[in-house]
């Protein structure tokens, strides 16, 4: 009987300890999964993201099939030169006009500025200013 009572105590310390655990880590990770107002500028290349996700589709062979999918409304991403990390580009509202811009360059080489926003594991770069590499 007594070691019955043991091994419930113990089963009911084990599971309280594994609820501990789990908040404090769900909790960490949620204070991880947003990152906002982070100003960055990253150099790189226009991606259509639909064919660059599908099947790598990027680079100047690719600028006419890029642009008409941007055209179309399909998501854009920057390719990073410098360590290959992906932007999902968004339009900042309030400066529509660098978004647009940055629309028209579809497998070339630009320079983006902005505000990096990272949630639950997505990479954005909000387009605040677009510089054309010559």
């Amino acid at each position: 009987m007594l070691h019955k009572k043991l091994t419930s105590a113990f089963a009911a310390a084990v599971m309280v300890a594994f609820l501990l655990v789990s908040c404090n880590t769900s909790t960490s990770k949620n204070s991880e999964a947003s990152s906002e107002g982070t100003a960055l500028t990253v150099k790189g290349e226009v991606l259509d993201l639909s064919c660059y996700m599908a099947d790598g589709s990027k680079g100047m062979s690719h600028q006419t099939c890029a642009q008409g999918c941007l055209d179309k409304g399909l998501p854009a991403g920057l390719l990073s030169n410098a360590d290959g990390q992906v932007y999902l580009l968004v339009e900042n509202h309030d400066k529509a006009d660098a978004y647009q811009e940055m629309l028209k360059h579809a497998a070339e080489n630009v320079e983006i500025t902005g505000t990096l926003v990272t949630k639950n594991g997505v990479q954005s770069l909000t387009v605040e200013e677009i510089n054309i590499e010559g």
